[in-house]
Order: C-alpha cells, then sequence, then structure tokens
C-alpha cells in the first residue's frame, strides 16, 4: 500500500488511529521513532513556535515550507492541518491542494468556522479537483459547532455531518467535545471515523474507543508539553547557576 491507503486504513481498524502532532521536523522524526503510524501537524504549533498566532495569520508559503520539510524527513504518513485552507478563493484552494499532494501529503483537517455554506462549496471543489487528477487525499471535516457554542450543537454536528459525507468528506473532526455520552451519539450517527482530541477529561484511548472514536489526536497539546519542560529546564539551569540539569 502507498502512504495514503495506508492512511485511509489506519481509520477502519477495531482500535482508534492515535495520531501525535507535530510542528517541526525533529517533533516529526520523534514521533516517527517511537513508533506512530501516521503524523498529523498542528497549525497552532507551527503558527507559535514561527512567532504567529493561530487563525491563518501565518502565510501559506511558510505553512507550505514546514509540510515540506517534515514530509522530505520521514516515511510514515503525513496530514496536515489546513485550517480553513489559507483562502476563500476557490483556485487558490485548488492550487493549495495540488501543492500539498505534490509534496507528498495524504490527507488534511479543513475547518467549517465560517459556516456550512462555504465550506460544502470547499469540499466539493476539493473533491472535483481530486477526482479530475485521479489523486487522493484524505479530507477529514472539521466542525467547530462545540468550539463556537452554536445553538443545539450536538444535532447542529449530527446535521453537518450528513452534509459533509454527501459533499466527499472522508472523516469528521468534532473539536470541544469531551462527554462520552456527547461523542457516542455523534459516532453512531455516521459512517464516517470519528476523531476527537484526547482531554484532561477524557484522556483515555480505551475510554475513547469504546465512545466509537476512530482517530485520536494531540493537537497542540504535545507542543505545548514540550516548550512546558523546556522552560522549566531553562528556569532551573539559571536558578541553580549550574548547568548540571542539562546532563
Amino acid at each position: 500500500m502507498n502512504n495514503y491507503e495506508t492512511f485511509y486504513q489506519l481509520h477502519h481498524k477495531e482500535t482508534p488511529l492515535i495520531l501525535a502532532n507535530a510542528w517541526n521536523v525533529k517533533s516529526a522524526q520523534i514521533i516517527e521513532q517511537n513508533g506512530y503510524d501516521a503524523i498529523g501537524t498542528s497549525s497552532g504549533a507551527i503558527s507559535n513556535s514561527l512567532g504567529y498566532e493561530d487563525g491563518e495569520k501565518m502565510p501559506f508559503k511558510e505553512l507550505f515550507y514546514i509540510i515540506q520539510r517534515i514530509n522530505n524527513c520521514i516515511q510514515i504518513p503525513l496530514s496536515v492541518d489546513l485550517e480553513r485552507g489559507y483562502t476563500d478563493n476557490l483556485s487558490d484552494l485548488t492550487d493549495n491542494i495540488e501543492r500539498l499532494i505534490e509534496a507528498g501529503v495524504v490527507g488534511i483537517n479543513l475547518e467549517d468556522a465560517q459556516g456550512e455554506e462555504i465550506y460544502l462549496k470547499k469540499i466539493s471543489n476539493i473533491k472535483n479537483h481530486l477526482e479530475k487528477r485521479n489523486h487522493k487525499l484524505f479530507i477529514n471535516a472539521r466542525t467547530d459547532v462545540f468550539l463556537q457554542k452554536l445553538d443545539s450543537p450536538l444535532e447542529l454536528t449530527i446535521k453537518r455531518a450528513k452534509l459533509y459525507k454527501e459533499a466527499g468528506a472522508d472523516g469528521l473532526f468534532v473539536t470541544a467535545v469531551a462527554d462520552p455520552t456527547i461523542i457516542k451519539e455523534i459516532a453512531a450517527s455516521t459512517t464516517l471515523p470519528l476523531n476527537v482530541v484526547g482531554s484532561p477529561k477524557l484522556s483515555s484511548f480505551k475510554a475513547l474507543a469504546d465512545c466509537g472514536v476512530k482517530r485520536i489526536s494531540m493537537a497542540v497539546f504535545l507542543y505545548k508539553a514540550t516548550y512546558n519542560q523546556l522552560e522549566q529546564l531553562t528556569k532551573k539551569v539559571k536558578e541553580n547557576q549550574s548547568f548540571e540539569s542539562l546532563f
């Protein structure tokens, strides 16, 4: 199997895909070396590491450079957090998708924070482009209904899952949800593999698997934990007036 086929199959196993999120080559290499089956990027982590706020404040060309470097240095499948696509122009979106595919990317996350109408146009546009070029790309449809605190979030999430599947999505990513009962209802309502982020309230892989989750992400948490440790280490060196803690 090629990397796309491997990545697709990882979403349809009995046990969930555990996806660690990288922000540069070194973090991706460490993830691969520790036996993970695939890597996702975190837009928040990459943005922060380059001095930008999250939310497409980082130029696409800078994101793309990081993606190229990561994918050139790993063997396992790479999926990219594409936020909203880094454009609302459908032609430009197609160009971004094509560049990612040429770089070896096998999947993307695409956010619906702008609402259903423009989101469905984006997914349909991407899917049509893939079919015309005979390309494969795993589209993980991210819905921010709970994150945005919209009315009737469960019902709206289920509705959007149906619309996004019909438009060509391959997976469903629901953010800001940690209630096992709600997660089970979402998972039972769709045939799309469900992706959630592990949280302090729901961090066990088994508990999430029991809810029907098929993909568990770390989002920006791995990045934050890494730099929290770096901060503590640098503080300790200065406080102790010694490099002893580095060795």
